[in-house]
């Protein structure tokens, strides 16, 4: 009970701050976009013509409707990837510094609740506010393609989950920043951060191999294996939509290990400290 608790202070929290609504009218206008940008005429199955933002595209004749679907659903995946995982940083990014800031981390801590649960239970609501924005997102993008193509491609929602499972890694790094800094800006600003470097470091065989020394090479190697690969998994949702390929396992495993760790991290460093 004192969990469901702190889960539904999680969302008023959200609504009193709009960040639940900034959500939602982002999404929405992505999705109103999306309605009215894609036009597709097919004819006995296959694809007659179509347009995207205005631009036609041109297929093979009779080209099955199945393999095109699925191949703009992959690309719209990608972009899911990408918007999900900004909008889930920035919509929990204020979420711990604002926890303890001075009043507020006290009204918290007078309750009859431990701090590793108290941190834990705002972890889990962050969880569950992200995971129905996105399925709002990723739900709403799905039932567009479908309803307008007759193509009901199951994979695309699979691709949400995956979006979720990284977007928890980066929230458990959100949650170690904030509690060592309180800084919002901070707790937004370095999981992008991390995203970014996350893209040289997909080629790290190659930077390591030109490396002008072995501490440097040591060091990129080091780094990809200790940050979330959100380049390979980017990469492994739009085959997963596609229906070529599965998961990496390692890089699956090694980027929620570093959000395990970091929110552990984040749990002894909040239950030490004085405030």
């Amino acid at each position: 009970m004192k969990v469901w608790a702190l889960v539904v202070d999680t969302w008023r929290e959200a609504l009193a701050r709009y960040t639940l609504l900034g959500f939602v009218i982002v999404s929405s206008l992505f999705m109103l976009m999306l309605t009215f940008a894609l036009n597709l005429d097919i004819v006995d199955g296959t694809l007659a013509a179509g347009s995207l933002f205005g631009r036609a595209f041109d297929l093979p004749g009779g080209t099955p409707i199945e393999t095109v679907v699925t191949t703009g659903e992959s690309a719209f995946a990608a972009m899911l990837y990408g918007l999900g995982i900004f909008l889930a940083v920035f919509a929990t990014g204020s979420q711990v510094p604002n926890l303890v800031h001075r009043g507020t981390v006290d009204l918290y801590l007078s309750r009859p609740v431990s701090r590793p649960a108290l941190l834990l239970g705002r972890f889990v609501g962050a969880v569950t506010l992200v995971l129905a924005n996105l399925a709002f997102l990723c739900g709403g993008v799905f039932l567009i393609i479908s309803l307008k193509t007759g193509v009901w491609n199951l994979r695309l929602l699979a691709a949400g989950g995956m979006i979720a499972l990284v977007f928890c890694s980066y929230l458990g790094f959100m949650y170690l920043i904030g509690v060592l800094s309180g800084s919002t800006p901070l707790s937004i600003m370095l999981p992008y951060a991390i995203y970014v470097l996350a893209m040289p470091l997909a080629a790290h065989d190659h930077i390591a191999a030109v490396a002008d020394s072995r501490l440097a090479a040591w060091t990129v190697h080091g780094l990809y294996w200790l940050l979330p690969k959100s380049v390979e998994l980017g990469r492994d949702v739009v085959q997963l939509v596609m229906g070529k390929g599965g998961l990496s396992v390692t890089a699956l495993a090694t980027t929620l290990v570093f959000g395990l760790g970091c929110l552990a991290a984040a749990v002894a460093v909040f239950q030490r400290r004085s405030y």
